[in-house]
């Protein structure tokens, strides 16, 4: 073989071996380009699932505490409510304790008898004259209250009603037992 046919051999050999490296050198490269880009979409998914973790947290915490807000404020309102209950009994109790010191002149001794003192106390709570006279503005009141026609006589009919109105026996006489009735309602009226 001659010189030139070494040179040339050479020369492709080194050709050979050049393209060969820069083969392998360009399979490296791929090699690390795919490894980069692996690293790169695992280092995405990585970052993308702390994130998710992180705003799930971010939820559980929000609705904690929107859970946590809304059960205070329930508390709150509940309590609320509590001390407007016990502020309207406080108050009805003054009201009732007030309405029974302002009529404690009116109460009367249940003893079954229509006196003065009793058509008083039922003037008073029916808004008519407090004069203790059984006439017809203070009979219209009474039938009025009990649900018999309105015309100021008192008749068997008014007795029948008030007697109906009291839950005793209704025989349209109205005696011992229909007053003794009226006047328990008079100061249940009243406040007693």
């Amino acid at each position: 073989m001659g010189l030139f046919d070494k040179l040339t051999g050479k020369a492709k050999e080194a050709e050979a071996k050049a393209a060969e490296e820069a083969k392998a050198a360009e399979a490296k490269a791929a090699e690390l380009k795919e490894a980069a880009e692996k690293a790169a979409k695992e280092k995405a998914e990585a970052y993308e699932k702390r994130m998710a973790a992180v705003k799930e947290q971010q939820e559980v915490k929000v609705a904690e505490a929107k859970k946590a807000a809304e059960e205070e404020a329930a508390a709150v309102a509940k309590a609320a409510e509590e001390k407007a209950k016990e502020l309207k009994l406080a108050e009805e109790k003054k009201i009732a304790e007030a309405k029974k010191a302002a009529n404690e002149a009116f109460k009367l001794v249940v003893d079954g008898k229509w006196g003065p003192a009793t058509i008083k106390a039922t003037q008073h709570i029916l808004g008519c004259k407090e004069d203790g006279i059984l006439g017809p503005e203070t009979i219209k009141a009474i039938q009025k209250k009990v649900g018999a026609d309105p015309d100021g006589d008192w008749g068997t009919q008014t007795s029948k009603a008030i007697q109906k109105f009291l839950g005793v026996t209704v025989d349209g006489v109205a005696g011992p037992e229909t007053f003794k009735a009226w006047q328990k309602w008079v100061n249940k009226e009243l406040g007693f």
